[in-house]
This record gives structure tokens, sequence and C-alpha cells, in this order.
């Protein structure tokens, strides 16, 4: 231990190395900085006075474009051009020549020169060889410049500003002026930039058309490389860049709003980082020294302590030994002082160890204690970090599913409905056969969002108090009969099973699922054991949903080939499954988690590959009792004038409903939104029932209803829809019904009644009660 010490100690020396790096460090840093900020400063203020030339330099050629704009615009109002006099209007345009510009050219709409002061009147003229300007004044009817192009009748690259010449608010000319690139080079001159700066025009392609320097090598030649690449991502700054004639340069940039055109400078980038350079060197090798200056003189006052030092540690060494020390004269006092200390303590030292060995083995054991707490503890809380993560993650797929298999039933609604309506009109074999085919096709749809509302947690169930023992005897048969007399099924049912309250068909179509997974992972044959029981409240086994509660067990035991921990994590995520494409829809388990959730309770699979898995669903104990069917009650016989008003959001679905009312002979109304629904209503038209979706965009249904029962309080409303979460909606809905989607002709019938005639709700499997 005391070499481990001696080798990771620091001695004085280097502990007053350290005190002077700690001292010196900040003053050399805060030095440093200072500099450094002053020399940031001081670019960021070339940075804003350069933005400011380039901006200045913009503005110079806006003004100048829209002054030549200008004087074509008065030019192309000259009453001898309206007239048509064009010998007279080609004198007034060789006269406005004189003020700017190369050449004044009159185009007709298709581009073809009628007029040119390169050209003595009345000679035969060109068709100008790049007309994009002239099209695009001629499309926008404004004026517009051109990109650098080579003249039609000079033959050397000008620009062109063109406006139009409107007669009766139609555009019959086009005006144009070309420029040399003299014209903006003297702009250039006109900023009075330093000599090694690089100032530039550029068009809209990105092409030179105007430079400080050698213009007429770069004339017409793309700019830069890197200033290229930041004029087409369209982001105005301060870039580093390499001139077209090679100078490292740091350039700034803008884009006329008038013109598209941009202009840039660049100035040396010397000009900029000498003085950054010359202030690192400063602040690096300046601070550099003084910290070198600093260690060597630590550095030697630690070393004339040393011998003191070195004493005091021979005398400690001793202390440790159990030996009786001498006198120490280290020739500090305050070191000498230690040395009495170190005496004093020698005596006490003896008298404490035996105590100081018993307190010292006491905390140790006290401390191995806290450390199996500890570890009990975390292990605890991993398991339930890994609980929650789980949760929250079946709960948004949940949401994704639920939404998902909303909008899915909407459409089955539509697809089943017209074919349902569809199916009078047929009478040949072969379409008789395809429509069949088309409705087992909605069918099979409907039972996939069935499946993908089951997990979600947002079907609407039907709980009864229901026995377990009773749903799987009733069941054992068809089990038997589904996975094949390879599997043997067997039954060990408690005595004395407590009621459930669960919906029966879902959770037989639960065990079922169940049941057919365990098939499948037995493909040779093997033994499915059913087995259910009492779990207390307290215990221990209970998963922490369903934690407190007494519970009622079924497991589902096979011998097939198990899962691994990575397949037991993913089980009962939708559409998650093991078998080849077209084996299996991964969607049988998740209903199995969404049901056994939904009523309450939870599900758990315990597995080993090789090992056989074990399904265990635990169900909440219930104290209800089953209560007396309804009685059956007169049908109302449609057509008795009963009018029904449709709110639908969607047209299909809202057709399809309100054409099923109508053959059946009621009086439709329809709605496409909950204030039309209202706007129908407030005319005191006549309503016996009302049809709502659930959920609609602005007022969703249950809103609409309770608006309208304001003024019509014994208003009767069915409610459909093919998700809601209910939970929303809880207090005002109690007592309502509501229409499962997709349904049949017939089912949309017998909902109606049920409505109509209360007592009547009987045998309607997709009307559900509403309840808290």
């Amino acid at each position: 231990m005391k070499i481990l010490l001696r080798r990771h100690s620091l001695g004085i020396p280097a502990r007053l190395t350290i005190l002077a790096v700690v001292t010196a460090l900040p003053l050399v840093a805060v030095g440093s900085f200072a500099i450094l900020r002053t020399v940031d400063d001081e670019r960021a203020q070339i940075q804003n006075d350069v933005t400011q030339m380039v901006e200045s330099f913009l503005a110079d050629v806006d003004r100048e474009i829209s002054a030549i704009w200008a004087e074509l615009q008065v030019l192309a109002t000259s009453p001898s051009l309206q007239s048509g006099n064009f010998q007279e209007f080609d004198q007034q345009m060789r006269a406005a020549l004189k003020i700017r510009g190369t050449s004044i050219v009159l185009h007709d709409t298709h581009a073809q020169q009628l007029l040119s002061t390169n050209r003595p009147f009345g000679e035969p003229l060109p068709r100008a060889t790049n007309s994009e300007m002239h099209d695009r004044v001629v499309a926008t009817g404004k004026p517009q410049i051109s990109d650098l192009i080579m003249g039609a009748v000079l033959r050397r690259p000008i620009l062109t500003v063109g406006v139009p010449v409107f007669r009766d608010g139609e555009v019959v000319y086009v005006l144009a002026m070309g420029l040399g690139p003299e014209v903006l080079s003297a702009l250039i001159q006109d900023q009075k930039l330093s000599p090694d700066w690089t100032a530039a025009i550029l068009d809209r392609k990105g092409v030179i058309v105007g430079r400080n320097r050698e213009l007429d090598r770069f004339l017409g030649q793309p700019v830069a490389p890197m200033l290229r690449q930041k004029l087409s991502e369209a982001i105005e700054s301060w870039i580093p860049n390499i001139t077209s004639d090679g100078i490292p340069v740091y350039s700034m940039f803008r884009r006329s709003t008038v013109t598209g055109w941009t202009v840039a400078i660049g100035l040396p980038r010397e000009f900029v980082d000498t003085p950054l350079r010359r202030a690192q060197w400063i602040a690096f090798g300046g601070g550099a020294a003084v910290l070198a200056l600093s260690l060597a003189l630590a550095w030697w006052v630690g070393w004339g302590i040393r011998r003191p030092v070195k004493a005091l540690t021979t005398a400690a060494s001793v202390l440790g030994s159990g030996k009786p020390l001498g006198p120490l004269i280290g020739g500090v006092p305050e070191l000498d002082q230690v040395g009495e200390a170190l005496r004093d303590a020698a005596t006490a030292l003896a008298h404490n160890r035996e105590q100081l060995e018993s307190i010292v083995a006491d905390r140790t054991q006290k401390l191995a204690t806290s450390n199996e707490r500890l570890r009990a503890e975390i292990v605890a809380r991993e398991q339930a970090q890994a609980a929650l993560l789980q949760a929250q993650k079946m709960e948004a797929m949940g949401q994704l599913t639920g939404g998902v298999a909303h909008d899915f039933n909407n459409l089955l609604t539509a697809v089943s409905g017209s074919l349902a309506l569809l199916e009078p009109y047929i009478s040949d074999e072969r379409s008789v056969r395809l429509l069949r085919v088309a409705q087992r096709g909605a069918s099979r749809g409907a039972k996939l969002t069935e499946s993908l509302l089951a997990f979600a947690r947002k079907q609407r169930l039907d709980p009864v108090p229901a026995d377990l023992n009773s749903i799987v005897v009733e069941i054992s048969e068809m089990l038997r009969r589904s996975i094949g007399a390879s599997i043997e099924v067997t039954n060990v049912l408690a005595s004395d099973l407590w009621p459930v309250l669960v919906d029966v068909s879902q959770i037989e179509t639960a065990l079922l699922n169940v049941a057919l997974n365990a098939r499948d992972a037995m493909p040779g044959g093997g033994v499915l054991v059913v087995e259910t029981a009492n779990i207390r409240a307290r215990d221990k086994e209970l998963p922490a949903e369903v934690i407190g509660q007494d519970c009622v067990l079924v497991s589902l035991r096979d011998t097939g080939t198990g899962m691994s921990p990575e397949i037991i994590e993913r089980a009962f995520e939708p559409f998650f499954t093991t078998k080849e494409i077209g084996k299996g829809t991964g969607l049988g388990l998740s209903m199995v988690f969404g049901v056994v959730r939904q009523s309450g309770g939870t599900v758990r699979i315990r597995s080993r590959l090789r090992e056989g898995t074990t399904v265990q669903i635990y169900l909440p104990r219930t104290i209800e009792v089953k209560a007396p069917g309804p009685r059956p009650a007169d049908k109302l016989a449609a057509g008795e004038k009963t009018h029904i008003l449709v709110v639908d959001d969607d047209p299909d679905v809202r057709w399809i409903i309100s054409e099923d009312l109508r053959q059946t002979g009621y009086l439709v109304t329809e709605a496409d939104s909950g204030r039309t629904a209202l706007a129908i209503l407030e005319r005191n038209d006549p309503c016996d029932l009302m049809i709502a979706d659930l959920l609609m965009n602005g007022l969703t249904g249950v809103d609409t209803v309770r608006l309208a029962r304001r003024t019509r309080p014994d208003l009767k409303v069915l409610f459909c829809s093919g998700y809601a979460d209910m939970s929303r909606f809880e207090e005002e809905i109690i007592g309502e019904k509501l229409l499962k989607k997709p349904f049949r002709p017939d089912t949309l019938a017998e909902a109606v009644q049920a409505v109509l005639l209360p007592a009547t709700q009987s045998g309607v499997n997709n009307v559900v009660q509403l309840r808290t």
C-alpha cells in the first residue's frame, strides 16, 4: 500500500509546479483571450464594412438598371410608336441612344427585329438569336433584363434591357436597349475599391458580366466554383473563396431582387488573416514564455524544501512501525511542529490500534449488508423500468394501429355497402361469383381491423360475467379440430373458479389464437395443456398491471420449439411474425394482448428455446351476476314516414348509409358536417332519428347531438364509428348506442329499429350500449 501511495502521490516540487500553473494559466488565458477577441472584433468590423460596400454596390447596379427601364418605358409611350409611324420613332430611338447604351431595338412579340439603331431605317433586320429575355417580357408584361448574350447584329457580348409596349392592354412590341459590359465595369470603378480587391457582377446563371480586373479575360466565364456553389444554395454569406485568377479571398455577395443579378466583392485573405496570425503568435508564444518561467521558479523553490520534508517522511515511517521517535529538526519551524505532533501521535496510536480494528470490522459488516440491499433495489428498479418501457411502447403502437383501423373501417363500410347495394342488380353467374369474392375480401378486411382494434384496446366489448372453465370446455372440441390430431389437448381446470367480466366471443378468439400459435410451434405434434387457477391478490407472482387484485389465471402450455428473449419482447407487436411470408398476419398475439388489457387483465409469456412456451392470461375477478336478456319488442315498420338525418364527413360512407335507408323505405336527409346538420334541424325539418359519425372534422358527433338537443331534447341518436377513444366522451354519451363500422345493410336496419324501439336491441352484434 505504501508503495502504491508513493507511486501515485505528488511531491512538493510537483505541487508547487501545479500551483504555478493554476495561478499563471488563467492570467495567460485571459490575456490571450483579450488579444484574440480584439482581433476578432476587427475582423467582424471588416466583414461588416465589406457587407455595406456590397449592399451599396448592389444598390448602384439596381439604380442604373432601373433608370434604363424608366427611359425605355418613357420611349415606349411615344405617340409615333402607338400610331405605327416607325420612321419617326426610329429617329426618336437614335436620339435616346445618345444618352446611354450601345443600341436600341424594337421587336415584335415573336422576337423579329423591326427597328434597330445599328442599321439604317428600312434595312431588313434578323430575328433575335437569344429571345429568353424577350419571351419573359411578353409573358409577364413587365420590364426584364437578360443574362450575358451574343448580340445578333453587333456579334459581341452584350446585355439587353427590355420593356413591354402596350396597345389596348396587350403587349404588341418589346423595346430593348443593348448595354456593353463596359457600362457595368464603370459602375465597379465608381466603388473606389482597393486595387488588390476583386469585384464582379454576375448574371442569373453565375456568369461574369462585369469585373474590376482583367474583364476581357473573364467576361462570359462562370464564376469561381466555391462561389458558384454558394449561389446555387441561395445563401448570402461571407465565405472563403478562390477567385477565377487563383487569388485566395474572402467573398461577400448579395443577389438583387430587382434584376436577379449578383454582386460580389472579394478581399485577399492575407488582409484579414495576417493580424489574426500575428495575434495568435503573441498570445500563445508570450503565454508559453510566462508559463515556462513560472514553472521554473516553482520547481526551484520545491527542491529547496525537499530535504526537511524527507526527514519528516522518515519519521512518519518509523511511526508506522511502532518504534519510538527521536527529535526532529529539519530547519523549517512548521515541519518541526509536525514532528512534535508525530511523537504525540505515536503514543496514542498504539493505544487506539485495537479499538480501531474493532470499529473497522463492525463498519465493514454494515457496509456489506447495505451493499446487498442496494443491489436488490437496483435489480427491482431495472425490472420496473423495463416493464414501463414495454408498456409505453405497446401503448404507442396501440394508438397507431387504432388510427389505421379507424380509416380502414370507413373504407370497408363504403366497399361492403356498395357491394350489398349492387347485389340485386347482378344475375349472371360470373358476376355473382366476382361479387362474392369481393364480399369475402371485405369481410376479411373487417376481421383484420377487429384484430387491430383489439390490440389498440379501442374495440367495443360486450362484457358479461362468465366462467372461464365453461368457456374452455365449450371450445375444447373446436381447439382439437383447429390444431389437428397430432397434438393432444389436455384441460386442467380448477374447482370453484371465480367468475370474470369478459366479452365471451373475444376471449374465445384469444384462446384460439394462442392455441394456433402453439400448433405452429409443434410441427411434429406434441401436448397443449389448458389450465385454470384462482390467484389471490397477495400472491407475489401477480404481474404489476393487476397487482392487488384477485385474478383468474388461464394458461396454455405447449411442448414446442420455444422462443428466444428477443422474440418474446416483440411477440405482442402487430404484424410481427416469425412465419414465412404469406403464412400469417402477425396479429394473433397482438389481438390477445389488446382484448385482455381492455378487459382489465394482462398477458405474460414464459418460454425458453427447445423447452416449450407458456402463455399466461390474468383476468380480474368479478362479483357481478348475469343480467336477464332484453325482452323482444315489436319492430317498427320502415317507411311509415320516418325521417332520418345522416351526418358523416366521409361522402362515400354517408351515401352508402343513406342509400341503404332509402331502399328500406325511410325518408333520408344527408349532412356532411355537424354544422350542416344543425342548420337542417334549425329549419324545423322533421327528424325522428339522427345517425351521426362519432369522430368528424369540426364538430364531433357528440358535440352535434348536444347542440341539437337544446332545441330537440327528445331527439333519438345512433352513433357509428370504426374507432373512437371513448374516454373523451364518457360523461356525455351514457346510455347512447354505437354502430360499429363496417356493417351490412341488414345490420344497419336492425340498429335503426333498436334505437327507434329501444326494447328491440337484441341480436345486433355491431350495436353496443355505451357506458362508463
